[in-house]
């Protein structure tokens, strides 16, 4: 079985792209894939999304999307606790109201959400401003700091059975992240061929 961290900003638009491709190279591949969708809530992802939306949002204040992506991250927990897959699905339906649908967050919205996947919503209500919730946030923002994830969209793949062996996508690509899940159905990471693993002709990818 493959894990796949996957680093993302909670409005980015690339990165809402990328979950959505993630999710259909694990429908696709008879490989096992174990996904984690990891938000990312630093300075430099507040600064991009900023300037993103500030030119149709002049009104925005910085301090107020900070807190309103720490908010989102805090309910995508919470959802996580009633289940990783649907708290993936959580994230993914959230996103889609907010940078398809273009709907303001409010914390009515997140409990909307929950509401529209069927999730226990007196749990989720208590879990999402929970200390678990807050741990949970900065055990994911350790993880980006002790992996070296300079930039959301970054994904690492191991083998649960050899986590020796890792690998780092620099920029998430559908196609060589497929290659690889196919590649390791009846293999391990460490039997990827050689050129990939020291980056020859895949440039995206570095071993850990």
């Amino acid at each position: 079985m493959l894990e796949i961290y996957l680093f993302v900003n909670p409005l980015g638009t690339n990165c809402y792209d990328c979950e959505k491709q993630i999710n259909q190279i694990s429908a696709q591949t008879k490989r096992k894939l174990q996904i984690q969708f990891v938000p990312m809530l630093n300075l430099q992802t507040i600064s991009d999304t900023f300037h993103r939306m500030a030119a149709d949002h002049p009104e925005l204040d910085r301090n107020a999307l900070a807190e309103q992506m720490y908010q989102i991250i805090l309910d995508y927990k919470a959802a996580s606790f009633q289940g990783k897959r649907l708290g993936r699905q959580y994230f993914l339906r959230l996103q889609e109201h907010i940078l398809v649908n273009h709907e303001a967050y409010t914390e009515e919205l997140g409990i909307t959400v929950a509401h529209e996947l069927a999730l226990d919503t007196a749990m989720f209500i208590d879990d999402r401003r929970s200390k678990l919730a807050e741990d949970a946030f900065a055990a994911d923002q350790r993880l980006v700091s002790e992996m070296g994830i300079e930039h959301p969209s970054q994904t690492v793949i191991f083998d649960v059975e050899d986590f020796d062996c890792g690998l780092l996508m620099e920029h998430f690509d559908y196609d060589t992240l497929l290659e690889i899940s196919e590649h390791t159905i009846n293999n391990k990471l460490t039997t990827l061929p050689q050129a990939i693993k020291q980056n020859h002709d895949k440039a995206n990818l570095r071993i850990l």
